[in-house]
């Protein structure tokens, strides 16, 4: 081979590296950004879980409380 065409390799192998690794890094940013918002999603799944769990405790102990001088409905 001519040292033309092993500078033209050796050309094409350093591009083809260079798009290899920057489309390796685009998706491991991508996996990141998506792995991300999934937990992010759990997180606030999670927390709306324990608001709607309080506030239903917080309904029943509402309900069992004792009632002493209720009011009569109208029967009419």
């Amino acid at each position: 081979m001519s040292p033309e065409q092993v500078f033209l390799v050796g050309a094409i192998g350093g591009i083809a590296g260079t798009v290899g690794l920057a489309l390796f890094v685009g998706l491991a940013l991508a996996l990141h950004a998506a792995a991300a918002r999934l937990h992010e999603a759990l997180e606030d799944r999670k927390a709306r879980r324990l608001a709607a769990h309080e506030d239903l405790a917080t309904c029943q102990a509402i309900g069992a409380l004792p009632t002493t001088n209720h009011p009569k409905e109208d029967p009419r």
